[in-house]
């Protein structure tokens, strides 16, 4: 009965707004402009929060950091924590034994590029080694960053964004090789990345990160050099999980501490949380869940403007001789 009486009001209903049709329209319109703002901001959640990477299984991505229990959140990078300097990032490479790869890098920075002459400005970022195989995506056209090409006094290197190739370069399939000048430095481009990769943040190109920053021997840090000490990023071994890779990563902050007290002394815990946490702070993703909850409120606030259309058009008593004009002939209706 209950089914047959909601059937029955679907259809009476549709009858009434076929019949008229510029109130169809309208109806229409209210209610596309709410369910379309719903699935645009749940498009945003699911790629900012939900999705996460479109990097193979990555579930595995993980941020590292020391963290000072003593310092405020903010100062703990609001849970994500620090790297003091670029031997830390070494020593915990080292010494850990939960992570298949670790990768430093510093993402949004300013890379001058001279190209026949040409100088540009660009985002770009300073990376290890590892970086690119820990996320898995390599260069479409040339190789990859080497343990070589990372060390200070190298010959520098570049690996060109898909978009600053075709756009800045002409496409060049003969681009890999070809001279450039990086930060007034001579280099070479070795490669160019797939289209639409700009991981960490919106880079443009990359250029290892020892090669530009060599690291400076805890201690004699010069004004400035903080700035330096890179981000880290790592990809668990399977099987390992969070809290055990987390307490690894603790115990061996607490040595890094006892044995540089006069550096690493505040630093006696760390913190290993996926990378997509990391790069959604809290503010961002609280957020972005705020939004999706405002537009779900107006797509209700459109369906009830609708029905309250609907009532304003037609009170009971029209409503159901609109009812009974709307059936087609010989369709009873028991309830109007």
């Amino acid at each position: 009965m209950v089914l047959d009486s909601f059937r029955q009001d679907v259809r009476v209903g549709l009858r009434v707004l076929f019949k008229e049709k510029s109130f169809c329209i309208l109806a229409v319109l209210v209610l596309c402009l709410g369910i379309g703002g719903a699935t645009t901001q749940f498009t945003v959640v699911n790629a900012i929060v939900l999705r996460g990477f479109s990097f193979p299984h990555p579930e595995q991505l993980m941020s590292v950091g020391l963290i000072d229990p003593k310092a405020s959140d903010q100062n703990n990078n609001f849970g994500n924590g620090n790297i003091p300097a670029a031997q830390d990032y070494e020593d915990l490479k080292a010494a850990q034994k939960s992570f298949s790869l670790m990768a430093g890098y510093l993402s949004g920075s300013t890379i001058n590029l001279t190209y026949k002459n040409n100088p540009q400005r660009y985002t770009g970022g300073y990376i290890t080694e590892d970086l690119f195989k820990i996320v898995g995506v390599s260069p479409v056209m040339g190789r990859d960053f080497t343990a070589e090409d990372n060390k200070p006094g190298a010959e520098k290197v570049t690996i060109l964004g898909d978009d600053i190739w075709r756009r800045d370069f002409g496409a060049d399939p003969n681009i890999v090789g070809q001279s450039v000048r990086i930060n007034g430095k001579a280099a070479t481009v070795i490669g160019v990345m797939p289209p639409n990769f700009k991981f960490p943040v919106s880079e443009e190109l990359w250029t290892p990160l020892y090669n530009e920053f060599p690291p400076t021997p805890r201690g004699e840090l010069q004004l400035g050099a903080n700035n330096r000490a890179p981000a880290v990023m790592g990809r668990l071994k399977p099987g390992v999980t969070i809290d055990q890779a987390n307490a690894e990563m603790i115990a061996i902050a607490r040595h890094l501490a006892e044995d540089n007290p006069k550096t690493n002394q505040n630093f006696t815990s760390a913190s290993v949380q996926p990378l997509l946490k990391a790069f959604t702070f809290v503010g961002l993703r609280q957020t972005v869940w705020a939004m999706l909850a405002a537009v779900i409120l107006v797509l209700l606030i459109a369906c009830v403007n609708v029905m309250n259309m609907q009532f304003g058009r037609f009170g009971p008593k029209n409503w159901r001789s609109a009812a009974r004009s709307a059936q087609p002939a010989g369709d009873s209706c028991a309830r109007c």
